[in-house]
């Protein structure tokens, strides 16, 4: 999908007393290689959340080689069978720990272009319930900031001391904007 067409339909679910407020960029970095993105968001003018591939992928790769160091991992054997290669034990070590880094990093707010345009792409099927209910954190924080979450349905939302903090911090911004009660 088009980048305009996204930024079109997330700014379309934005409730109204965020119209005009909470602005979607995007921008490629075409010298780079392999064109990085970054994708941000901000509340007047000022950024909210930001998702760069460079940044990501930076600090992805300083997480994972700490991981590698600290479990004592090793590299993939060779072998002039590539199904082996594949299916060995360690290649399936070091893909769980690029998968924990992941996870830490998007618990720290570290994210790459890819984790929101999924979630942007994603949203606009989902209805309000669904996106509220999301496994998705980011889908979750999107619905906060949603229109068809009503004054009184925000009200009555509760948090774990475990809900994402970017959950938290949309549902924040809302919350002054509506001026009701905010989650400390």
């Amino acid at each position: 999908m088009q980048w305009s067409k996204l930024k079109t339909n997330f700014e379309g679910f934005l409730s109204d007393k965020l119209k005009g407020s909470i602005e979607i960029h995007a921008t490629v970095y075409r010298k780079f290689h392999d064109s990085p993105s970054r994708i941000w968001i901000t509340l007047d003018k000022q950024e909210i959340l930001s998702a760069s591939d460079v940044t990501f992928a930076v600090k992805h790769e300083k997480l994972y080689q700490q991981i590698i160091k600290e479990e004592e991992l090793n590299e993939i054997p060779y072998n002039t069978d590539l199904k082996a290669m594949l299916n060995s034990q360690e290649r399936k070590e070091l893909i769980k720990a690029s998968d924990i880094a992941e996870k830490v990093m998007i618990n720290q707010n570290i994210f790459g272009s890819y984790h929101l345009y999924d979630a942007l792409m994603n949203y606009s099927s989902l209805s309000i319930v669904e996106a509220l209910n999301s496994d998705n954190m980011i889908i979750r924080a999107f619905s906060m900031l949603d229109r068809r979450l009503g004054k009184r349905r925000l009200g009555k939302l509760t948090f774990s001391k475990d809900t994402h903090p970017l959950v938290v911090k949309f549902y924040n911004i809302r919350c002054e904007v509506e001026s009701t009660k905010n989650f400390d």
